[in-house]
């Protein structure tokens, strides 16, 4: 059974003009943490004064007063209550996402599309094309462009101007019937397409504790979590400052770990624990030593279809398993040019391919196997090349790419 390499999402040219805000972990701590420290807006009235609530994401010595149930104090040892407390305990990138499963987590598919835009060379291409039909400028291919018309529909461009033997609205004798040059016509062109490397989903647990010292204000502070979730559902709509969206769903019961038992030689606290659970992502992200997650690819507005025919072998060079470079091939690259290959590279209009030809000694009779580029006839030139490098069009054929 044949199996098929998964790309990585990495592969094609880097994109450098564009940028969106990655997701990541950190994106997601930081919107749960808004949601606690300003869209709830947790506040309590001590002595007839309301007073927010503050928040902090536990973190080292914090963290460790939290698993206890010893009390949050300041540095001159006053007990600071009422406090909420935020800290993430798990990250779990399987399949079944803490229990709340997705589809997406794993897909046969490399990446996401996120931008087509025109690219910079498709210039250059509407001047060959001519799609508006222009008839008077000069770099823009029309049949006034040519100089001779020994070859239909003409040959030889005059001198400064642009023109080009494509059977398209260059070749067009008709003015355009709808009169607007200046409108958008979006599809004979050259587009870019910017893709980023497939996300990675994973879920991500947190433990919220709410800290007070009477329980008129732990009341307070569980009603108005539960009286401001989005939807029917015990969740929150919560939302990164770059605009990412997720989803933070509130795990029953809340649990209550109060020190009531030894309220007799320790300050009396109040404390209710539960867990949050978001579904994340992991997109686009950009950190030091790593490649950008931005790629680039190009359409091709036509697409050509050709058979030809050689009288000899025909040789493709497509490297070997291992990937060893003959270094032999590239002593001469101070004074040749040389592609990866260690070949000189092919001119415009030429393939990779390479033929091979015998040539024969004339007074030794020794053979020799040369593997050479191709020959091409060309009728328009009126020449005719007598050698194993002959190339025969049989038939060849431009189609209209689809989107």
């Amino acid at each position: 059974m044949a199996t098929r390499k998964i790309d990585s999402g990495y592969e094609g040219e880097v994109v450098d003009d564009f940028h969106i805000p990655p997701s990541g972990i950190e994106e997601t701590d930081r919107a749960l943490f808004d949601l606690f420290d300003k869209r709830l807006s947790f506040q309590v009235k001590i002595k007839d004064q309301s007073t927010k609530v503050p928040v902090v994401f536990s973190t080292g010595e914090r963290f460790a007063l939290t698993r206890r149930k010893k009390s949050i104090r300041d540095r001159n040892n006053a007990l600071i209550l009422p406090i909420i407390s935020i800290h993430r305990t798990s990250i779990d990138t399987s399949p079944s996402q803490g229990g709340y499963g997705t589809a997406i987590s794993f897909r046969d598919q490399q990446s996401y599309v996120v931008r087509k835009r025109l690219d910079p060379k498709d210039r250059n291409y509407q001047k060959i094309i001519n799609k508006l039909g222009i008839k008077n400028q000069k770099n823009v291919s029309s049949r006034a462009n040519f100089a001779r018309s020994d070859i239909f529909p003409g040959n030889i461009a005059k001198s400064g101007y642009l023109a080009s033997r494509r059977n398209l609205n260059n070749l067009s004798l008709e003015d355009d019937p709808k009169g607007n040059l200046l409108r958008n016509d979006i599809g004979n062109n050259i587009f870019e397409i910017i893709t980023l490397p497939y996300p990675v989903f994973m879920m991500i647990s947190y433990e919220v504790i709410f800290w007070t010292q009477y329980m008129q204000q732990m009341n307070q502070m569980i009603e108005i979590l539960f009286s401001q979730h989005d939807g029917q559902d015990h969740a929150f709509q919560i939302e990164s400052k770059s605009g990412h969206k997720y989803t933070a769903f509130i795990k029953s019961p809340l649990a209550n770990q109060d020190n009531f038992a030894e309220f007799a030689n320790d300050e009396r606290v109040i404390k209710y624990s539960f867990t949050i659970n978001i579904p994340s992502y992991l997109l686009a992200p950009v950190h030091e030593g790593q490649a950008l997650p931005f790629r680039k690819f190009y359409s091709a507005p036509q697409i050509e279809f050709g058979y030809k025919q050689v009288s000899t072998q025909v040789i493709v060079d497509e490297g070997n398993p291992g990937r060893v470079i003959d270094t032999n091939k590239f002593i001469l690259n101070d004074v040749e040019n040389f592609n990866n290959k260690g070949q000189t590279p092919s001119m415009r209009g030429q393939g990779d391919e390479r033929l091979r030809e015998v040539i024969q000694d004339p007074f030794t009779g020794a053979e020799e196997t040369k593997y050479v580029k191709v020959i091409t006839s060309h009728q328009r030139s009126g020449e005719t090349v007598a050698s194993s490098r002959i190339v025969v069009n049989l038939q060849t054929t431009l189609d209209t790419a689809s989107d």
